[in-house]
């Protein structure tokens, strides 16, 4: 199992010792959210390599982005050329950070950015299928993809919210630079079987999340990961799974490395 911890669980001044500890516990990677590292104007290239230096201090890599669209509000999927431009042209430098950092592939969740707002349900599909498979050559031509959350009506999603569209949308673009992406807590709130989903996405699923809703610890679990863990074993899946939660607060500080071991226990 190749088992990764978001960056939003960590604080900014995160110490060497805490991320050792992380490596021994089970955890090989970090996902990064880029502005958990500087705000976007200041994500140069002496700063990525910086804080990519920092994790392999510890023995730690970089396997993927998420938080792709983090307040650039004008960026818009299905809105007009220009507010789709302002997008392209944010994923471009959002992949040539990844692949700095050691990233292939980023969370493409960002409901607020793909919103459908008065669009007919086929004639948004239709443009998104377009401007996805525009996406998906740019940033495939850094070397990185897109992977397409379901993001579920609970977090603001109207647009590609279930596993199904997920995987109709990949499936229809069928380019390298767009591929799945599942989430226990999208697609637990969201109604759907996350072990269907897994079983019916097989091969095609590249990256996985493990979230609780609202993106609580893994304390009190409300989602069945074990039966997560058992249908991706069955796909004989063998990409990155990242815990996806938030920094705890208080007292409440140890809850990831108890989090880390749950999720090593569960879906090793």
């Amino acid at each position: 199992m190749k088992l990764a911890l978001s960056n939003l669980a960590l604080k900014a001044d995160v110490s060497q010792d805490y991320l050792r500890t992380l490596r021994s516990r089970g955890i090989s990677g970090i996902e990064v959210a880029p502005t958990r590292i500087a705000p976007w104007e200041e994500l140069t290239n002496d700063v990525v390599d910086r804080y990519r230096a920092t994790l392999a201090e510890a023995d730690l890599v970089v396997p993927s982005l998420q938080a792709l669209l983090f307040g650039i509000n004008d960026a818009q999927l299905l809105g007009d050329e220009a507010a789709f431009d302002i997008m392209a042209t944010h994923l471009k430098k959002v992949a040539r950070i990844g692949t700095r950092l050691g990233a292939n592939v980023g969370v493409f969740g960002s409901p607020r950015n793909r919103d459908r707002g008065n669009l007919e349900v086929q004639a948004a599909w239709e443009l998104g299928r377009e401007r996805f498979g525009k996406l998906a050559r740019l940033v495939a031509d850094e070397g990185f993809s897109l992977g397409i959350e379901p993001v579920p009506e609970f977090y603001g999603g109207n647009f590609v919210d279930t596993s199904d569209a997920v995987i109709q949308m990949v499936d229809e673009v069928g380019h390298e630079g767009l591929c799945v992406h599942f989430d226990t807590g999208c697609i637990s709130l969201g109604g759907g079987s996350i072990s269907d989903a897994i079983q019916t996405a097989g091969d095609r699923l590249a990256h996985f999340h493990i979230a609780e809703p609202k993106l609580a610890s893994l304390r009190n679990p409300s989602i069945d990961h074990a039966d997560a863990a058992k249908a991706l074993k069955a796909i004989n899946y063998d990409h990155w799974i990242a815990i996806e939660m938030l920094e705890p607060a208080g007292t409440a500080s140890d809850d990831v490395l108890f989090s880390v071991d749950y999720a090593v226990k569960t879906y090793a």
